[in-house]
């Protein structure tokens, strides 16, 4: 997070299936994310093929069933059953603010992979999918 005086969250709601969080620092976004559940069949890490190049060299990484981790964010995927249905859970974690980005690359990307391992079962267990 870079230097600031306030730190605030700002939830917002894209439906019941679709919550969503920044994370705002003297009134700039600095890191959004977003947790979905989705149709078994859908592969998101294909649906957000142009995203993930955007984010800068996304490499496959061991969180969930299916994650990539990029030098500006990362997202997770895992089969979950959600209501009684077979459906994928999928986190995204997407660094915004670039002039507060830490300069080593690789310090950066081990920090949003330790961040979404621990964030992704929690934020899975809270929207309702329990592991398939």
């Amino acid at each position: 997070m870079p230097d600031g005086k306030k730190l605030t969250q700002q939830a917002s709601d894209a439906g019941p299936e679709s919550p969503r969080c920044r994370l705002v620092v003297d009134r700039k976004d600095v890191v959004y994310i977003a947790g979905d559940v989705i149709p078994s069949d859908t592969d998101p890490v294909k649906v957000d093929e142009r995203g993930l190049l955007r984010m800068g060299n996304p490499a496959p990484v061991a969180i969930g069933d299916e994650g990539r981790l990029a030098d500006k964010g990362a997202l997770a995927v895992a089969r979950c059953t959600y209501k009684g249905e077979q459906r994928k859970f999928v986190a995204l974690v997407q660094l915004e603010l670039q002039e507060s980005l830490p300069e080593k690359t690789p310090e950066r990307r081990d920090a949003l992979a330790a961040f979404l391992r621990s964030y992704f079962p929690k934020a899975m267990e809270k929207q309702g999918c329990t592991g398939s």
